[in-house]
């Protein structure tokens, strides 16, 4: 149903009465008294005023049957025009501008939205999904905080702003939110979870636990609260641990005879116990399906390699690896299980055992190769990678990791002849010719670069990459900012979470001297990168331009406090100075 508030619609009608008055009364030299508008007419009015809102909010609808998005945004313009505040409307609009890929319009739309109606919670819902990503972490949670005001029961927000909290490290608030979500909802097994979730990441495993089983309790087939209970049983490491998590792991394979997560850690778990025999039975019996079954790979992979659980990885590998030691599938997963281990030796004794004829040979070379480097043996990796090279003379991965190994060595000429003679090879791989003219640049061919630059884009006009680098590079240099403005803006409609492309967009417009969209841009990429230097760096030259000397010392000084690489070291100098100059300004 549209929103009925038609206030400056009816105020219009009343100054027109007031007009057709003035012009029946011609002789009067004093302004004529306003002329009663009777209720009557103002109901007329705005049942007139709803049918025709009504009309084109239909005739919308039609255009979008008919995929005229176009005329349907038109249309949706029209009844908004009649009837402002109206939520379906503007939400319809929005729609509208998303489908067509036009983000910023729809994200402007639901601000608008929220301004003349801030206390509509669907509208301020509907502002949070779409500039989420856009908006200062304390206005998202200032938005939130206000919505839990105006509806209380709002489930949804409750556990968006936890997460907040949660991703803020703060503490204290999550804990106290997901209190008052049990509080409110104490059937509703989601808050339990999730105020077992915030114990457990405080490390208030005695706390977790009664949370975790009141959310077993609620929805007894759930499984994912039996895996963080295994996470306490661990923790706590009471005497009676193993038997704790085997009777866990076993409600979840009674629920899930074939979940591949809870068959792994049961043999893990009983390694770990000392019952190795029923351990290698069950990783035995793992092993022989691991070939054929890729979601129980994946699942050992995530669970272990990617869940950072270096030893357990290597437990886990190693003892499946025993059945099939001939298998190259086992021999790689165990051996990127040891190079997590930092037991790099043993990493590449196994990477080594990979098969020429198996899917990831490749990437067990250039791994060994990395590897090497990662020990200080960087010409040990260069003589590995020429011995490939010349089984596979024109594989671009191979030529790219040796190129990169030879400018390590500052031997360009190397790097650069072996980039050069890939680009023979694949004369329009974007990706080669991207790092060719970044090679380039960096040994100090800047036009040849740029050139390069200017080629990929040719071949692939929405290469975000290499728009952004052009774009960049002249942005930097302060020259033809109108045509870095346009590259840039081009990259970031590609890519609009990418943080080095949001910095380069800030950083043009602020070499244009437009210093409102080049904070509002550096500010984003600075959250989108963590504050990375050079790009903190950036929004610190930006506020302090603008007058804003505190937090220009704020941005500075996280600039210098996230500076990892050489580059980002050698510019820490400058930027304490700037620092000083900065706080003589707020002294003054």
């Amino acid at each position: 149903m549209l929103n009925k508030n038609l206030f400056f619609l009816l105020l219009l009608s009343g100054i027109c009465l007031l007009f057709s008055a003035c012009q029946q009364n011609p002789q009067m030299p004093e302004l004529p008294e306003k002329q009663a508008v009777s209720a009557t007419d103002m109901e007329k009015k705005k049942e007139d005023e709803i049918r025709s809102a009504n009309y084109h909010y239909l005739e919308a609808r039609f255009h979008i049957k008919e995929k005229s998005f176009d005329r349907a945004i038109l249309s949706l313009k029209k009844a908004i025009d009649l009837d402002p505040d109206s939520f379906i409307l503007n939400r319809d609009l929005i729609q509208m501008h998303l489908a067509q890929k036009n983000r910023e319009k729809a994200a402007e739309i639901a601000e608008q939205l929220v301004e003349r109606t801030p206390e509509n919670v669907s509208s301020l819902l509907l502002f949070v999904q779409l500039k989420k990503d856009d908006i200062e972490p304390e206005r998202l949670v200032e938005i939130l905080q206000k919505i839990l005001t105006l509806d209380p029961e709002n489930k949804e927000t409750f556990l968006r702003l936890g997460q907040i909290y949660m991703n803020q490290s703060d503490k204290v608030k999550a804990l106290e939110l997901f209190k008052r979500m049990v509080s409110e909802f104490p059937e509703y097994y989601v808050a339990w979870y999730y105020l077992g979730e915030i114990h457990l990441f405080d490390k208030q495993y005695e706390l977790a636990k009664p949370a975790f089983l009141k959310t077993i309790e609620l929805e007894p087939e759930i499984i994912e609260p039996r895996f963080q209970l295994v996470k306490v049983y661990e923790a706590l490491n009471t005497p009676d641990k193993h038997k704790k998590i085997e009777e866990t792991l076993n409600q979840v394979i009674e629920l899930d005879p074939d979940n591949h997560r809870a068959l792994l850690g049961l043999g893990l778990n009983h390694f770990k116990s000392g019952n190795k025999k029923t351990a290698e039975k069950l990783f035995a019996t793992l092993a022989q399906d691991i070939e054929k079954d890729s979601a129980l790979m994946m699942t050992a992979f995530d669970e272990y390699i990617s869940g950072s659980n270096d030893r357990d990885a290597v437990i886990v590998f190693s003892q499946m690896l025993k059945t099939n030691p001939n298998s190259s599938t086992l021999n790689f997963f165990t051996a990127i299980a040891h190079q997590n281990d930092n037991q790099y030796e043993k990493a590449i004794s196994y990477y080594q055992k990979v098969t020429p004829d198996h899917r990831q040979y490749k990437k067990a070379g250039l791994s060994i190769a990395l590897l090497y480097k990662e020990m200080g043996q960087n010409k040990t990796a260069i003589h590995f990678l020429e011995d490939r090279l010349k089984e596979s003379p024109k594989d671009i991965d191979t030529i790219t990791y040796l190129s990169s190994f030879y400018e390590i060595e500052k031997d360009f000429d190397r790097a650069l002849e072996l980039l050069e003679t890939a680009k023979r090879h694949s004369p329009e791989n974007t990706d080669l010719l991207f790092r060719l003219g970044a090679l380039q640049d960096k040994a100090g061919f800047n036009e040849k670069a740029l050139e390069i630059m200017k080629a990929i884009i040719k071949i692939d006009p929405n290469d975000a990459s290499a728009l952004n680098y052009l774009g960049y590079t002249y942005a930097d240099k302060g020259i033809f900012l109108d045509e870095a403005l346009r590259l840039i803006q081009r990259a970031y409609d590609i890519r609009p979470d990418d943080g080095y492309i949001t910095d380069s967009l800030g950083w043009v417009y602020y070499r244009l001297g437009d210093l409102e969209k080049a904070v509002k841009y550096l500010e984003k990429a600075a959250r989108l990168t963590d504050y990375e230097t050079i790009i903190a760096d950036h929004l610190g030259d930006a506020y302090k331009r603008s007058g804003r000397f505190e937090k220009a010392v704020d941005a500075y000084e996280k600039a210098i406090a996230n500076a990892e690489s050489e580059d980002d070291k050698e510019i820490i100098p400058e930027i304490k100075k700037k620092i000083e100059a900065v706080k003589k300004r707020i002294h003054e």
